[in-house]
């Protein structure tokens, strides 16, 4: 190759190229982000729209229906599904992935817009929000004291919060349990019936007599000085509320606010709670800006807490409950100890083959250089160092070497041959170079198809492919430059000489004399008897097979990052004080579980601000100091929440999600079910659900489906309100006005505005029979009884209503119990569907993570046959033969024997990350069998015979075939046996590349020599045949002329 020639004869040329490559990887590794995962662009459009009061049933026709009406006509569309609940609609638009988001989140707005004509006119506008995994909160920090919660809240608020929002990178900051200052007018009804007022007549009041209105501007004669006019009509303290004059009676004396209400300097009503190991307090949710480094955001986070705790009155604690940098920043540099260990034993194993210091240098030279160069790669992509980039890496380290290695071997080749250093250096690359490019492109050829996978998995794996495709990149440039250069200059012809090794090196050279000795006796045994080595591959890629079927096969695997959630769902009606109640008694069994360490819990923290339902954070040991599985631990603490809470309905389990919001379920199992009729619907789930719970394989069952919610339903007497001038929104109002409470103005003190909220007297709205209390204005005039208008029942309803394509749905989600892998889970549920059957115009479809397993395998099945394909050709390109690379290709079915034998003896699961790791496997082995077939081509040009070829070529190649395959297994063993934080995802894929490259290594150095020699001998009958044929058509035509010359001419 002309790059080697000139880099062994120009070496400062050598030494600076890979040196600008070093230098340029090093500037970007301090430049390059850190990240849990690859930033990916989600074509999910959430579109909120809020009804205050609204009940499951008017929000799904009111509001969800005509939205999705609407977003429905949006090209591009894949999935559109909605939820309505009380007072609130939520519809999931789901794009392609090829849709630009930001294009299709303003076309959903624009949608929205027309949508708006056919909502009712108290609906809140409605918030169109793109799903991004940066929604996902950071870091919460807990503000936990002995002081009120108002002054808590209003310290977490005003304080906390605003210094956090100057932080660099901080998004937006959420406060749960926080109950801020508001000023109360608390109605009494029988004071506004002995008063002839209504609450109507109070709000009235307020917006009148509370105003601040600009009056323009006063200018002077002459336009010489102007002062603007405002009319300073706001009170001035609280208590000047009482003061305000309500109207007139008869007598002429004012009735007054506080002659009617209690006036109260107080704070919002309580809807949402947190605790921490015991202590009350205000969280703080803290997100992060789309796109910036998690780590640095968290530890500027971390730094500004630490000035804020000096702000911070007595007895008050700031604390950081949960903190998603850790988890990334261990991770990280967990990951970074496994390449740095794997580095370490590649390196001793090359030392182990070569025998040379000097030698094992020039090899080990090309891994840091690479992996440092690949850092600059990763800044001209924007790609971040996050757990799919590190684990590329890891993965590299093995193969780093392998170019190095064979262009090594066969320079020392040229100088046991008496070559000077300089020649053999040039020869020895000559000899392998093509040999060497066909490997790294058979390498590449898997890789890029991996990192161009269709679906959310190949955005995933986009930068997972390209890292490991750069980083052997750079390592094939330094093989072919700096490698030759250096062997040139250290190198001599003495390099492997038995007289100048010590005892170790005579000891292994003893080892690999054997060997090699062994290995020519077996291939001649091999060669002899080829029909029976080929029936004995069949039989083993056959055991492979049947190994392959009694895998579990999953998504991904459960990840042990030190933390989970729990959830409970207490009946509908239950108040947050009884929730609370419960949820501590949770909290206090949780503490007492053996490696629990941290407990947080919030109630009414979710979108729907539901009071019966809690959520609980749980932080455990780190995973380096407990011998206990998460997936054992994850499974103690749902029995004890189920033991502490059997009021609850529902309680779970599950991982903290990588991705938040959009529709994506914390559940490990999603299954919907689609149909018009509701009460159907319910039935079939019911009867499913049933089966699930009695199979044993499933745990946290639940269905979206929530019925029994209580509710008062005021049922208006339409003629009699019409006969006493009374109209059905103005009763509705004062509904809501006296038992819901509403926000009719604003106070402010000292530049912060509070909201001031009417409500009636707690003890005059804590009973249906109390409500007939309530008086209604007519227009008249005169004053109306509620009794008189509306009967006041209480009733059960849904709490929420299902939607998917324009259909109901109820969605069936469970988890998982140790030892039951998703596929099996769904291939049992899918049973279960099946055999309780579906009406006619009703159908069942995988969500969440079954969905996404689904999809996986259709896109790691076709990038399977692309890189068949890409590898084929190079092949071919390379041998100039349509043959040979069918030889080649056969070590990829005998490396799966051994890789589905090493992840069935490790107990894991067949993940997508497994499945990955198999298809990456294929490219790996396959240097194998073109160093074989390369070598054998070479010797066969001389020999002419296929069979003396191989017998000659098998010793040769044997050490660097056996040096290339234990470089990768040396560097694969830290990814298969670590215990790192995030090592779940990488242990299978690990497993699987050492045992696909054991059985392939082994069974390759016998099958390939055979297979070759069969199709040496195929051709040899195959050109025997069409010469015998050539000859008999001579033969025959020669004849036919004989005849024809023979035969009389006709008279």
């Amino acid at each position: 190759m002309w790059i080697s020639d000139v880099s062994i004869k120009r070496p400062v040329f050598a030494v600076m190229l890979i040196g600008a490559l070093v230098a340029l990887g090093w500037i970007s590794l301090g430049r390059v982000g850190v990240d849990l995962f690859p930033k990916v662009e989600f074509p999910v459009v959430a579109i909120e729209t809020k009804l205050e009061g609204g009940s499951p049933e008017t929000i799904e026709t009111e509001v969800s229906d005509p939205i999705e009406e609407q977003v429905n006509t949006a090209s591009g569309i894949e999935n559109l599904s909605s939820t309505s609940s009380e007072g609130r609609s939520q519809v999931i638009a789901e794009f392609g992935l090829d849709e630009d988001i930001d294009v299709k989140a303003q076309d959903i707005r624009d949608k929205v817009a027309l949508a708006r004509a056919d909502m009712p006119l108290d609906a809140e506008q409605s918030i169109v929000l793109k799903t991004d995994p940066d929604a996902q909160p950071i870091m919460s920090v807990m503000v936990a004291g002995d002081i009120p919660i108002r002054d808590l809240t209003r310290f977490a608020d005003k304080t906390v919060k605003e210094h956090l929002q100057r932080v660099s990178g901080v998004g937006s900051i959420r406060v749960v349990g926080g109950r801020d200052r508001e000023v109360r007018i608390w109605l009494d009804a029988v004071k506004l019936r002995s008063y002839a007022v209504t609450a109507d007549d109070v709000m009235t009041a307020l917006r009148r007599e509370h105003a601040e209105i600009p009056g323009g501007r006063l200018e002077t004669a002459g336009l010489q000085s102007e002062f603007s006019v405002k009319t300073m009509g706001e009170v001035k303290t609280v208590a000047e509320f009482g003061d305000i004059v309500i109207a007139f009676r008869d007598d002429g004396l004012p009735t007054r606010i506080r002659d009617v209400a209690r006036v109260e300097d107080g704070v919002e009503d309580s809807r949402s709670y947190a605790e921490l190991d015991g202590k009350p307090g205000v969280s703080l949710e803290i997100r992060r800006q789309s796109g910036r480094n998690t780590v640095e955001v968290a530890r500027d986070i971390r730094a500004a807490l630490e000035d804020i705790r000096k702000l911070a009155p007595p007895g008050v604690r700031i604390i950081s409950a949960r903190d998603t940098s850790k988890f990334i920043e261990a991770a990280a540099n967990d990951v970074f100890d496994d390449i740095i260990l794997g580095l370490i034993l590649v390196v001793a194993v090359t030392l182990a083959f070569l025998l040379s210091f000097r030698a094992t240098l020039i090899v080990a030279v090309a891994m840091p250089t690479a992996l440092i160069s690949t850092f600059f790669a990763f800044y001209v992509m924007d790609f971040t160092i996050n757990m799919m980039t590190l684990m590329a890496l890891s993965i590299a380290v093995g193969l780093l070497v392998d170019d190095a290695i064979v262009v090594l071997e066969s320079i020392y080749r040229k100088l046991d041959e008496g070559y000077p250093p300089m020649e053999a250096a040039s020869l020895g690359v000559k000899q392998v170079g093509l040999a060497v490019l066909a490997g790294t492109a058979s390498i590449i050829a898997v890789f890029v198809p991996i990192a161009f996978m269709d679906g959310v998995v190949g955005r995933f794996f986009f930068q997972y492919g390209l890292a490991i495709t750069f980083s052997v990149l750079v390592s094939l440039l330094v093989s072919v430059t700096l490698t030759p250069m250096l062997c040139s200059r250290l190198l001599n012809h003495a390099a492997d000489n038995r007289d100048e090794m010590g005892k170790i090196a005579l000891f292994f050279d003893d080892i690999y004399v054997a060997l090699e000795t062994g290995y020519k006796a077996a291939l001649g045994f091999a060669l002899r008897f080829r029909l029976v080595v080929m029936a004995l591959a069949f039989l083993t890629i056959v055991m492979g097979v049947m190994v392959a079927r009694t895998l579990p096969v999953a998504f991904d695997s459960k990840s042990d990052r030190s933390e989970f959630l729990a959830d409970i769902k207490l009946p509908f009606g239950t108040g947050i004080e009884q929730t609370r109640t419960i949820a501590s008694r949770v909290a206090a069994r949780l503490a007492e579980v053996e490696h629990v360490h941290t407990v947080f819990y919030t109630i009414g923290a979710g979108g729907q601000q539901r009071v019966n339902e809690a959520s609980f954070f749980i932080g455990v040991t780190p995973k380096a100091e407990r011998d206990v599985y998460i997936g054992t631990l994850m499974d103690n603490v749902r029995t004890e929440v189920i033991r502490a809470a059997p009021e609850a309905e529902n309680a779970s389990v599950t991982e903290v999600p990588w991705i938040a919001g959009g529709g994506f379920s914390n559940f490990e199992l999603m299954y919907a079910i689609r149909g018009s009729d509701l009460g159907v619907l319910q039935q079939k789930t019911d009867a499913i659900v049933a089966r699930m719970r009695a199979s044993g394989h499933f745990a946290d069952i639940q269905t979206s489906l929530e019925t029994g919610n209580p509710e008062v339903q005021v049922d208006i007497n339409r003629r009699r309100a019409a006969d006493l001038g009374v109209s059905v929104r103005t009763l509705a109002e004062s509904v809501r006005a006296l038992i819901g409470g509403v926000d009719v103005t604003t106070y402010e003190e000292l530049g912060s505005r509070y909201d001031v909220r009417v409500r009636l007297e707690e003890n005059q709205r804590n009973d249906v029979t109390k409500l007939e209390l309530i008086q209604i204005r007519a227009v008249d005039g005169r004053l109306i009884d509620m009794a008189n208008l509306a009967n006041f029942e209480i009733a059960s309803g849904p709490a929420q209503i299902e939607r998917q394509n324009r259909s109901r749905r109820i969605a069936i989600v469970a988890n998982l119990p140790t030892g039951v892998a998703l596929g099996d889970a769904s291939l049992e549920l899918e049973t279960i569907i099946g055999e309780v059957g579906l009406p006619l115009g009703y159908a069942w479809s995988a969500e969440g993570k079954a969905k996404r397993m689904k999809e996986n395998q259709q896109a790691i099945s076709f990038a399977f046959l692309l890189a068949l394909t890409a590898l084929y050709m190079i092949l071919a390109s390379q041998f100039n033969s349509f043959g040979q690379p069918v030889i080649i290709m056969l070590t990829a079915p005998l490396s799966f024997v051994g890789a589905f034998i090493a992840l069935k003896f490790s107990g894991l699961e067949l993940t997508m990350f497994a499945q990955i790791g198999l298809l990456a496997l294929m490219g790996l082995v396959m240097k194998n069998g073109i160093l074989l077939v390369d070598y054998a081509n070479h010797l066969r040009e001389r020999t002419g015979s296929a069979r003396e070829a191989m017998l000659e070529a098998g010793p040769v190649r044997l050490r660097p075939v056996m040096m290339t395959a234990f470089s990768t297994i040396s560097g694969m063993i830290p990814v298969a046996l670590s215990n790192s934080q995030g090592a779940e995802f990488r242990n299978a894929m690990g497993y699987l590349v050492i045992g696909g490259l054991i059985s392939s290594t082994f069974l390759t150095l016998l099958v390939v020599p055979v297979a070759y020699s069969l199709m040496a001998d195929a051709n040899q009958w195959i050109v025997r045949m069409v010469q015998h044929v050539r000859r008999r058509d001579v033969s025959g035509l020669e004849r036919l002329n004989a005849n024809k010359r023979a035969q009389p001419p006709a008279e």
